[in-house]
């Protein structure tokens, strides 16, 4: 007989670090607090100066240079880490969930309930059953306890919660709603190293597009540095940047988060900005602010599957600060992104895209008599598949030397590993794509996508283009990697064939098998991209709004869709303590309004609803209502909504409308809705015109183009009075004519 084994391989190298987390609660005491101050004071005070030394003295090349600039970053992040071991302390363990919770009382009756039921394991005869019953009785003893102990901590939790600043209880509630839903996370049978690893060369292999494989990385000549040209980052810009950036965010390899730089930001901005200098002149960042540690996220599908997840990047928060400080001088370089592109532009929101696509589409059917087809195409592993040559290419032409190469170090030489379950997988360098989570990875990809718009048109189109001549040049619209095809159907295999051909010149692919083709039944063209023919299907929801064939918006699904979010909200809520006998009424009808009440009313700005599509709105405010306050199916909501000062939903719908109306007067002016604008005002069969013939917009006083952000305000509350004031009107009314004649008021003649 033999018995064989196999040893398991080891990774050579050291095992990774474990992340380091500091008890940061304790900075909300002012001593502890300024305790951080002064020791970070103290140790870094002679940082600047023996920086000013060095720069004159030392820096010559480029390799000193880097070796300088890790040893800064270095002792900012040693300074970091001491100031917060001498105040805070490190939290070397997890804190136990039941040290709050258990109490000596319930110990005691443990032990009791334990005792018990070791001597009735070792009694004969009648004596188990004599500690049988003993046992029995110290285990109720202990569950009423426990019960007793658990309505406390619940009463104690609701009450903290209704005395605390709204913003922090809703903080809570989302944290809780976050825990309660069920992510699956990618595993195999092997361990969770081995998952790491997987998911790892599953990146690898993404990051390294075949149509790229001759992309080499832009190399940086040591002979024209350090740059002469002044950094354009200020103190203000980095302190901007601190303050803006958020807290509760994962931080990078390096352990920092920005709740631990809020404290001390007067005293590190003039050290950042002196390291910033620097980067800025060598072209250089520390290798710690370019190793992402990537989170797969999932998406939908089988969690076996590598595939099915999103690959969301955990850089440095210096690294941010940075991206942060340079990205308005990266879209003051770049090139005019083309007007089609609506995603993450400045003053630019969804319903805006959204409102575009059946503005255009209602021209294209009134003015050109085409009934468009529509063909939303989605790129496969859009960001992660980026030929990042072609950005610098396009940048090069306007952007300043020194901020292009460093651009250029911040995103070629980048040093991935995935995060999983604690482990951490082996490092690689992407070949393609730009970071998921990078402040200017989206700005970037635009950049990338850019020309897709332009080799779609027929013509250009040009400053004193009308609105009308303007809707059939743009045959293609763009929200950061969602694009969307408008044309006649006998038009669109020759658009779809110049979109397969710009993916091969760049190097991403279309994926054919979750793109859709919305048109009508009687549409038997069929439509191939690669070959492989294209999903037909009869609405779509576009950037969360419902279309119908030809371009047209669908209320009705998108009210069904809408209602059927609000209530597994609701239902979610209800469980964590919205109910009747959870959190304070008034606060958990703060926590419909801002957590349910948004998903009933997402599109509902751009779409005119009939009667019945309103009345669905009401009760489904109305069931949302009397499960809060435990009232009857058929109870009136009317006390409850005017004791949380809620409005009806038709008073909300016009709101919205009024409000979208109102917020389109003040969008840039190269944005598509603002080229629509002289159109749409004045057309009767554009959704724009529909939507000012509500009846809060009806009574904004003319000219609408110059109201003003306070007359809107106090239109707006006047809007509300005058309905609650008919409403009240309608009750009494009512009251009297159900009232016997001889007991009606009398009335002066």
């Amino acid at each position: 007989m033999t018995l064989s084994f196999d040893i398991p391989r080891t990774t050579s190298g050291s095992p990774p670090e474990k992340r380091i987390t500091w008890r940061l609660g304790r900075l909300k005491s002012p001593k502890i607090f300024k305790q951080y101050i002064k020791e970070f004071e103290t140790i870094t005070q002679n940082i600047l100066k023996s920086h000013t030394i060095t720069i004159a003295t030392s820096l010559r090349d480029h390799q000193t240079a880097t070796t300088y600039i890790e040893q800064f970053n270095r002792q900012l992040c040693q300074a970091i880490y001491h100031s917060l071991d001498t105040s805070c302390g490190r939290q070397l363990q997890p804190v136990e969930p039941l040290k709050d919770f258990w109490t000596e009382d319930m110990q005691k009756a443990y032990e009791h309930r334990e005792r018990y039921y070791r001597k009735w394991r070792k009694a004969q005869g009648l004596n188990k059953l004599k500690y049988w019953l003993k046992h029995q009785e110290a285990r109720a003893a202990l569950r009423r306890l426990i019960q007793k102990r658990r309505k406390e901590n619940w009463e104690h939790f609701c009450q903290q919660l209704a005395s605390n600043q709204y913003a922090k209880a809703i903080a809570k509630i989302s944290r809780i709603r976050k825990r309660r839903t069920i992510s699956p996370t990618f595993s195999t049978m092997k361990g969770h190293k081995h998952s790491a690893d997987t998911m790892a060369r599953h990146l690898e292999n993404v990051y390294s597009s075949e149509a790229t494989q001759e992309m080499q990385r832009s190399e940086i000549s040591s002979d024209s540095l350090p740059f002469e040209l002044a950094c354009p980052i200020t103190l203000s810009d980095i302190l901007s940047a601190i303050r803006s950036l958020p807290s509760n965010k994962a931080p990078g390899v390096d352990h920092v988060k920005n709740e631990m730089l809020l404290p001390i930001q007067h005293l590190l901005a003039p050290i950042l900005l002196a390291l910033f200098q620097l980067c800025w002149k060598w072209s250089y960042v520390p290798e710690s602010w370019r190793v992402a540690q990537v989170v797969p996220i999932h998406k939908k599908g089988t969690p076996t599957d590598p595939g099915n997840f999103r690959p969301i990047s955990l850089t440095s928060i210096f690294r941010k600060i940075l991206e942060r400080c340079l990205q308005n001088d990266v879209q003051l370089y770049s090139p005019p992104i083309d007007i089609a592109q609506g995603g993450f532009r400045e003053c630019r929101g969804s319903l805006d895209q959204a409102l575009c696509l059946a503005e255009i589409c209602q021209v294209l059917r009134t003015h050109h008599k085409i009934k468009p087809t529509l063909i939303f195409l989605d790129i496969k592993s859009a960001y992660d598949t980026v030929d990042r040559n072609l950005i610098w290419q396009s940048l090069q032409p306007t952007t300043p030397p020194p901020l292009l190469a460093l651009l250029q170090h911040l995103f070629d030489y980048v040093y991935l590993e995935v995060l999983l379950n604690n482990e951490t997988s082996y490092r690689f360098s992407p070949r393609t794509g730009v970071l998921q989570g990078s402040i200017l990875s989206p700005l970037l990809y635009s950049i990338y996508i850019n020309d897709l718009p332009k080799r779609l048109r027929l013509k250009q189109p040009s400053e004193d283009t009308s609105p009308v001549e303007l809707a059939p040049l743009i045959n293609c619209l763009l929200y950061a990697d969602d694009v969307v095809l408008i044309s006649e159907r006998a038009q669109m295999p020759k658009l779809l064939k110049i979109c397969e051909d710009y993916s091969f010149s760049l190097g991403f692919h279309w994926n054919p098998s979750k793109c859709v083709v919305l048109s009508d039944m009687n549409d038997d063209l069929s439509y191939e991209l690669y070959g492989q023919t294209l999903l037909k299907q009869h609405s779509f929801l576009y950037l969360g709004v419902p279309f119908k064939p030809g371009g047209y918006l669908n209320p009705q699904e998108l009210i069904e869709h809408n209602v059927y979010k609000a209530f597994a909200m609701m239902n979610v809520l209800t469980s964590v303590g919205v109910n009747p006998n959870g959190f304070d009424r008034l606060l958990s009808t703060r926590f419909y309004a801002q957590i349910v009440r948004a998903r009933i009313e997402y599109g509902l700005a751009i779409n005119r609803l009939t009667a019945s599509q309103t009345k669905v709105l009401e009760d489904a405010q109305n069931d949302c209502l009397r499960r809060i306050y435990g009232a009857s199916k058929r109870a009136s909501t009317k006390v409850m909504r005017h004791l949380s000062r809620l409005p009806t939903m038709k008073e909300r719908l016009n709101i919205l409308q009024a409000q979208f109306l109102f917020r389109s007067f003040t969008l840039p002016e190269d944005a598509l809705l603002t080229k629509l604008m002289p159109h749409i005002q004045n057309d009767r069969h554009q959704q724009w015109y529909k939507l000012s013939k509500s009846s809060l917009w009806k009574i904004m006083p003319p000219p609408v183009e110059e109201l003003s952000l306070k007359v809107f305000k106090a239109i707006k509350k006047q809007f509300l009075q005058q309905s609650l004031d008919y409403q009240k009107q309608h009750a009494d009314k009512i009251a009297r004519n159900s009232m016997p004649q001889h007991a009606q008021p009398a009335t002066n003649a």
